[in-house]
């Protein structure tokens, strides 16, 4: 009896120190998982032919990334002495590129920023708040000798070329986690108005944007004045650039009408 109570007792005692460790040591930014291994039950076997969110890879995950006829990164940015297992932090390295491990590709700040917006919130358990890099900045290892990534914009809809790599959607990557991916991202696709048509006593507004984001029509009848939403939110189907229109209905019966767009995340 005696033995339990003290051992129960030191269970205690070291939970308690454990705890003020690490109150004294603040947040910390270690990484919530330590390989992919963590991260497969949401993204897959990356041995697998599909993602568990539905993408198609070229023969598998891993001869996407790594086979010559699709990325040909090399092994060395992904990989440490042991080939398993795959860390998300660190790697061997090569003489052109530091051992990143994933996040020479998947930027750190990026992702614990998207797993959040989706809910999955416990990288916020050890990880001080931050601000991702825009998306059209490169991560440390596209562009270089060691792997074909290259432009984080994905701005061309053809396939092993920039962040096309898996088959057929053109996506590419959500590099700054806002839950926009590539052209559809404001810091890479474009966003501006096109023309305004008269329809009899209407006004048609179009403009150029990108799938996958959400827009508002905006108008004011003055300058300086102010802008109002004349639409609904406005959900823009597909992927890549998009031309759109919306009808501003008794808009020609204004003397003057100003328009803008807007953009919602």
């Amino acid at each position: 009896m005696k033995t339990t109570k003290l051992i129960t007792c030191l269970r205690s005692t070291l939970r308690i120190a454990a705890g003020i460790f690490l109150a004294l040591a603040g947040p910390s930014n270690s990484l919530a998982y330590d390989d992919y291994a963590g991260c497969q039950a949401c993204h897959g076997d990356f041995l697998g032919t599909t993602s568990t969110k539905g993408t198609v890879f070229p023969g598998n995950n891993h001869d996407m990334h790594r086979g010559s006829a699709n990325m040909g990164t090399a092994c060395a940015l992904c990989h440490g002495a042991s080939l398993t297992p795959v860390r998300i932090g660190a790697s061997t390295g090569t003489a052109n590129n530091p051992g990143l491990g994933c996040v020479g590709c998947h930027l750190g700040p990026g992702l614990r920023a998207r797993h959040a917006a989706n809910g999955v919130s416990e990288c916020g358990d050890c990880h001080d708040p931050e601000t991702p890099a825009p998306e059209n900045v490169k991560p440390p290892y596209y562009g270089t000798v060691d792997t074909k990534a290259n432009n984080p914009g994905n701005e061309v809809r053809a396939s092993g070329t920039n962040e096309n790599w898996s088959v057929g959607d053109f996506l590419g990557l959500d590099n700054d986690g806002n839950n926009l991916y590539d052209v559809a991202d404001y810091a890479i696709g474009p966003f501006r108005l096109l023309s305004v048509d008269p329809e009899g006593v209407n006004l048609r507004v179009t403009w150029l944007t990108a799938g996958g984001r959400t827009n508002l029509v905006q108008a004011a009848n003055a300058l300086p004045g102010a802008f109002a939403n004349i639409s609904s939110p406005l959900a823009i189907p597909g992927v890549g650039l998009v031309t759109n229109s919306f009808v501003d209905v008794g808009g020609a019966t204004n003397l003057t009408r100003f328009y803008r767009m807007a953009g919602r995340q």
